[in-house]
């Protein structure tokens, strides 16, 4: 426990992943009751807006976060703590005047917009609603980015979970306001509750960062326009982070919106090409995704800690983070991909009461351990410097599946976008260990990390099936619910028995290219 609260990745992965895993249930549940609200056509055109919100917060926020949370660090490695406020006020000023250039020109441009490059006209009113997010968006990700540099993720971590508290009390007060008045529940209602919830959340966090370093001082003019000072080098630092997002959210903005269109030369009509899209994005990848809640919290707290360890040489530090973020999100992975594919159609009508979600489970359910991998293998990559590698795995990565769905959904329907996903997890993790071991020398111990679980996850799911025949008298509910637990519970028996889990306190060696 000493140790625990001693190491700051530990306790800020704990933080952020309790949190995260907290919100993301709640954030799950509003999917439920979004879907069941507007419908699976309406969550395909509420899902339609994201790729361009994405590529603006890319613009405006993304990239100057990055830099805000590297020269706080910095600055606070060597106790200037005044510079490093300075510097969070500085990256406001700029991050601000970007999203209200965005506010400007997604106001401006919502029409040509949504019908050139959205192909979706009921998406001009979204845009115009979502443009006010911006604003509040840039002040949330740089006041967390001044939080992630002082190595604190309480903030953020709490901002994360008013954030999903408020969207879904937006939500329900909004819905029941249409009901008493008799008008037709859109989408529009769920995007105006973004914009609440990012209100709220980032109002929270500048009270937080004010009361930390005073209002005074925070509030201070001349410290939010000292350009002169801090200006430049924010810029120099976050301008290429920032077009290596942009130039990635701008292809998978292409990607996403593809898929509609490819669909209907599949033979689906416009509503059932977005009804397609609404389940695939809005039900069955929240869902995939929502136990990697742990392993973004882990890639979070990766890049500084890899960074400090590189710094000051310390090797072994970072084999050892090597070997044990690797074998953690594969033990989870393949313990995910057990889940979903055997119970994956059951998930999908049990909590959506639809098919399709179920099979598209079925089918991604492979992919898990990939999904989960890649992520902090880039924290870890991004960490020791490599971050045009990075950037050219992800690129290439997405035009494999950008060929993939552009070429096989005419054919094969949205099954070639789903083994093109696949496809290219596959190939960015191999891309990713390839760049990794060319930068250092690390051990992995295959068969305890990849055949002790697929062993366990199959033994775990022969007793769960055992419980779930005693149970045939019970509810469908209870039964499928006991039979998880079972598979959970049991899937960790035998990685304790095997000693997979805890990590034994190996070092493997490493040493520097």
């Amino acid at each position: 426990m000493k140790n625990f609260h001693s190491h700051p990745l530990l306790k800020g992965a704990f933080i952020l992943t309790c949190t995260g895993l907290a919100g993301r249930l709640i954030g799950f549940f509003y999917r439920i009751f979004l879907s069941g609200l507007i419908g699976a056509e309406g969550l395909g055109i509420y899902q339609l807006i994201f790729p361009v919100y994405a590529l603006c917060v890319s613009f405006c926020a993304i990239g100057i976060q990055t830099a805000i949370s590297r020269f706080t660090a910095s600055y606070m490695a060597v106790g200037d703590e005044k510079g490093a406020l300075r510097i969070l006020q500085t990256g406001l000023s700029l991050s601000l005047f970007f999203a209200f250039l965005c506010v400007l020109v997604l106001r401006l441009f919502a029409r040509p917009v949504s019908v050139i490059f959205l192909q979706e006209s009921r998406c001009e009113d979204l845009l115009k609603i979502i443009a006010f997010i911006l604003p509040f968006a840039a002040i949330h990700s740089c006041i967390n980015g001044y939080y992630f540099g002082l190595k604190q993720t309480g903030i953020p971590a709490v901002s994360q979970f008013i954030e999903q508290l408020v969207r879904i009390t937006a939500t329900w007060l909004l819905w029941k306001i249409c009901l008493e008045k008799g008008i037709a529940v859109t989408p529009a209602l769920a995007v105006t509750s973004l914009v609440i919830e990012e209100g709220i959340s980032s109002l929270f966090c500048i009270i937080a960062v004010s009361c930390k370093a005073g209002s005074s001082r925070f509030f201070s003019f001349r410290s939010f326009f000292s350009f002169h000072r801090h200006g430049k080098d924010l810029l120099l630092l976050s301008a290429p982070l920032t077009l290596n997002r942009v130039i990635l959210n701008l292809l998978q903005s292409i990607e996403a919106l593809c898929i509609p269109g490819r669909l209907r030369l599949y033979g689906l009509s416009v509503s059932e090409s977005l009804s397609v899209y609404g389940v695939l994005t809005g039900m069955t990848l929240p869902l995939l995704l929502f136990p990697s809640a742990i392993t973004m919290s882990l890639s979070t707290m990766l890049l500084p800690a890899v960074s400090e360890a590189q710094a000051s040489h310390n090797s072994k530090k970072i084999a050892s983070t090597v070997q044990k973020t690797v074998s953690g999100c594969l033990i989870l992975g393949i313990f995910c991909t057990g889940l979903f594919f055997f119970w994956g159609k059951d998930l999908g009508r049990f909590l959506f009461r639809n098919n399709l979600c179920g099979s598209f489970l079925l089918t991604l359910s492979f992919i898990c351990p990939f999904l989960y991998l890649s992520g902090t293998l880039s924290s870890i990559l991004n960490g020791l410097g490599k971050t045009s590698s990075v950037f050219r795995n992800n690129l290439l990565c997405i035009s494999v599946r950008i060929a993939f769905l552009y070429f096989l959904i005419p054919v094969f329907g949205i099954q070639g976008f789903l083994w093109g996903f696949l496809v290219s997890q596959l190939l960015l993790v191999f891309f990713h260990f390839h760049t990794l071991k060319q930068e250092c020398t690390f051990q992995l111990d295959a068969f305890s990390i990849l055949l002790k679980p697929a062993a366990a996850i199959l033994l775990a799911y022969g007793i769960s099936c055992i419980l779930r025949v005693l149970l045939l008298s019970a509810s469908e509910p209870l039964s499928l619910l006991a039979s998880i637990g079972a598979y959970g519970i049991f899937y960790l028996f035998f990685l304790i028995l095997w000693k997979i889990f805890p990590f034994p306190k190996n070092n493997p060696s490493y040493e520097k290219k």
